[in-house]
């Protein structure tokens, strides 16, 4: 009996590149042909019913496992990207070998096991896991392949989410509701991705802050740390003041800075950091305080900023847990709606609005250019501010689908309740990490 193995790649084309397909497929097969241990090759055309998409079939002899394994781990990725390629998804390919009928029943008729957690495979995949049962170690062009497939790949789904949330405001949240799933992003996944890549971009930006030029007199101002002098707690007040004027003048002028500024430096910044706060529970924090006021000063503030900045992504996620359950407040009767569907909401709302704010963030940047036309981008910034308003009253309405006056009246209730919290949960953010950071 002969020990050669059938390889199968079977096709389905879309119907706009059927005739492209047929003329491109004999040069196909040429090329696998001519893979080492590929014997021969036929090309069949299936009886498609109808209203189905086409199909083709490859039926390739190779020699043995042994060489289809060789192509698999050598050529086969290549050849596949190259289809992908010329096609962009438009062909949807299955792959099935057949085995000699001595290999695949052998004389103790044991089944093959799979290798992950030991349940005997019938068939392409193993039922308990769902591992393929033909595994093998994966070549570097392989692993390359996934690599660049993982990271540049998005399916339908994405695009078909990223398109609602953008364009239709309060649908994406809508076809949530309404149970229809399965084609879109689960809506604390799209938040979650979404936030990532707009503070991976606000890191990525240039940070215009640490230095500030006044366009009046030209007066530049930067960091500055000074260092006390060491004979500062046994000398007299005048002769340290002087001690802290030499330093800063010193510090100023190592900083490219007019030393002339010094003068209108104040001559210590320990008194504005005291804070006393003489409050049952809360005065116990006064002392930390004031160490995280005088470390903030030390710097300008540089390091507490940072610190408060890698907070904030987990202060949202308290936040709109909260504000879900202020939302239900508003909407409990006629009928009433459950605090998954607010969370949804405010979750669709708040990834556009990440979206929104990395879209400025990269149209305030290039509005700072001095080239012709680069004004324009200080414009758009303005209107995409003018747009989040609307967007947010827009989804309000169509997913609670009141008229615009009740609408109206809640959206200004809640922005402003939403205000008042998010600065109450900033500033306890804030609180904590100047605390983190004493």
């Amino acid at each position: 009996m002969s020990s050669n193995v059938i390889y199968e790649v079977e096709c389905q084309l879309d119907p706009d590149i059927v005739a492209d397909y047929d003329a491109w497929l004999p040069g196909h097969v040429r090329d696998v042909l001519a893979c080492a241990g590929f014997l021969g090759a036929s090309i069949q055309s299936t009886e498609t019913p109808s209203g189905e998409r086409q199909r083709r079939r490859v039926q390739y002899r190779v020699e043995s496992l042994a060489a289809l394994d060789h192509y698999l781990e050598n050529s086969a990725t290549r050849i596949r990207t190259e289809t992908l390629q010329r096609f962009s998804g438009r062909v949807q390919c299955e792959r099935r070998v057949f085995k000699p009928r001595e290999d695949i029943v052998p004389a103790a008729l044991e089944p093959a096991r799979c290798l992950n957690c030991g349940t005997p495979i019938i068939g392409k995949y193993c039922r308990a896991c769902g591992q393929n049962a033909d595994v093998h170690v994966l070549s570097m062009r392989e692993v390359a392949g996934d690599v660049t497939h993982s990271l540049l790949h998005l399916d339908s789904r994405a695009w078909q989410t990223l398109k609602l949330l953008i364009l239709k405001p309060g649908e994406l949240t809508r076809e949530f509701i309404a149970g229809r799933h399965q084609s879109y992003l689960p809506p604390f996944r799209l938040y979650l991705v979404v936030s990532i890549l707009f503070f991976a971009l606000s890191a990525l930006l240039p940070d215009k802050d640490l230095v500030h030029i006044d366009d009046d007199d030209q007066a530049v101002t930067a960091p500055v740390t000074i260092k006390p002098p060491e004979n500062a707690p046994g000398a007299p007040p005048d002769e340290v003041s002087a001690e802290l004027g030499k330093d800063i003048r010193e510090e100023l002028a190592k900083a490219g800075v007019d030393p002339a500024l010094a003068e209108n430096l104040p001559k210590s910044g320990r008194k504005d950091c005291d804070i006393n706060l003489s409050l049952p529970l809360i005065g116990t924090v006064s002392e930390p305080l004031s160490r995280a006021c005088r470390s903030a000063a030390a710097d300008g503030g540089v390091r507490l900023f940072e610190h408060f900045v890698a907070t904030a992504p987990r202060l949202m996620f308290l936040f709109l847990p909260l504000m879900a359950a202020v939302a239900l407040l508003f909407y409990w009767r006629r009928p009433r709606r459950l605090y998954a569907e607010h969370l949804v909401l405010f979750l669709h709302s708040h990834a556009f609005i990440y979206l929104l704010l990395a879209t400025t963030a990269v149209t305030i940047a290039l509005s700072t250019i001095e080239l012709p036309l680069f004004g324009f981008f200080g414009f758009l910034t303005f209107i995409l501010y003018a747009y989040l308003p609307y967007y947010v009253f827009r989804s309000m309405r169509v997913v609670y689908g009141e008229s615009r006056l009740r609408t109206l009246l809640k959206f200004t209730a809640l922005g402003t309740i939403y205000f008042i919290l998010l600065g109450i949960t900033m500033l306890a953010g804030f609180v904590y990490t100047a605390l983190a950071l004493a």
